[in-house]
């Protein structure tokens, strides 16, 4: 993710992937109602539109930065969706509108305290990304939403019925009542949810490791990496740690193979103790995942390398096979590999279910 500050386009800029999400920011004091000074609104909407014109009409130059990659010029046609939210951090109005249509783009419109319940529920690009999205779609269909409490209350909403609005569309007018947050956090079902996501955080740290090699490759996997939502890092995370415990407990090499048909991406585990500069526990991990191509060749291949016993201080080795055609030199690689390991020869299989909400026990 690429963000920067810019004082004459907008206050913050976040570029991720094919996404990007313009936020203008204002500390602001509330009118003598206790509402949103409507100059406050105004100038934010103007500001923001102007922005997205700058950016996607006029395609002014602009230098995004990243403290990994340095400066990179900002391209528009690598981007899909473009999000505008109006973020106000004063005191909470009586009143909030939970987003408002101008020109044709919904801008959503987010006080304090909603910034920080959605950044740390919505804590991942694809989860936020998502629910502005939804956010959006529902703005299109013509239901009239009445929010009774804040933006947090249509959060709610959003999870309990499965990360979406598609209920209260066909409807003429829709109330969403304002203690719907309050009585989601405090679900049993809810907080056994937050309860299983904890493991999902080492993946975030198995991002962090990547982003620290040198390479082009390894900040291209970080991406990778990051794409996915909390619930699916939950899932990699915790079998990445079952693998590494069975392979600390048996004390020796070990694979797995992960699928992940629905992010069109396979990753491939391996558990190898090697010393510096760990060139076998490379080598081993590009055949692992070249194997791995000739079973899902369509589908991203992405290798995660580790010590065999579990410690802080374990090093990583990733590697990166994009989908392309199989050749006859990767069927001749694939027989050497075969011909003089034991790679996917007999693999047992597992399968995995996950509820995102379990049962409380």
């Amino acid at each position: 993710m690429t963000t920067e500050l810019y004082e004459e386009l907008c206050d913050l800029l976040i570029v991720f992937d094919d996404t990007a999400i313009i936020w203008q920011l204002k500390d602001t004091q509330l009118d003598e109602n206790g509402n949103l000074k409507d100059s406050d609104v105004k100038k934010n909407q103007r500001q923001l539109l102007g922005a997205c014109r700058q950016l996607f009409e006029l395609q002014s130059a602009v230098t995004l930065t990243n403290p990994r990659r340095g400066s990179q010029s900002f391209d528009p046609s690598l981007i899909q969706h473009v999000h505008l939210i109006s973020a106000f951090f004063g005191d909470t109005p009586f009143i909030i509108k939970p987003g408002e249509k101008v020109k044709g783009r919904l801008i959503h419109i987010y006080t304090r305290e909603f910034i920080e319940i959605a950044l740390n529920e919505l804590d991942t690009m694809s989860d936020f990304q998502k629910y502005l999205c939804a956010r959006e779609d529902l703005a299109t269909v013509g239901t009239a939403v009445v929010v009774v409490g804040g933006e947090e209350d249509l959060l709610a909403y959003y999870l309990q019925n499965n990360r979406s609005f598609d209920q209260l569309k066909g409807k003429d007018a829709a109330v969403i009542e304002g203690d719907l947050w309050v009585n989601l956090a405090q679900n049993p079902k809810y907080k056994a949810k937050k309860k299983a996501d904890k493991v999902s955080y080492l993946w975030d740290g198995i991002i962090d490791r990547c982003h620290e090699g040198d390479s082009e490759d390894y900040e291209l996997i970080a991406r990778e990496l990051a794409k996915h939502d909390r619930f699916a890092r939950r899932v990699l995370g915790k079998a990445f740690l079952e693998a590494h415990i069975k392979a600390d407990g048996r004390g020796e090499t070990f694979r797995r193979l992960m699928p992940m048909e629905d992010w069109d991406v396979v990753y491939c585990f391996l558990f190898q103790d090697d010393p510096e500069p760990r060139d076998n526990r490379k080598g081993h991990l590009a055949s692992f995942c070249h194997v791995a191509r000739s079973k899902h060749k369509e589908m991203k291949i992405i290798g995660i390398a580790t010590e065999v016993i579990l410690n802080p201080t374990c090093s990583y080795d990733f590697a990166l096979f994009q989908p392309h055609e199989w050749t006859e030199s990767d069927q001749k690689l694939l027989e050497k590999i075969q011909a003089e390991t034991d790679i996917l020869k007999n693999p047992s299989k597992l399968c995995i279910h996950e509820d995102e909400y379990p049962e409380h026990k």
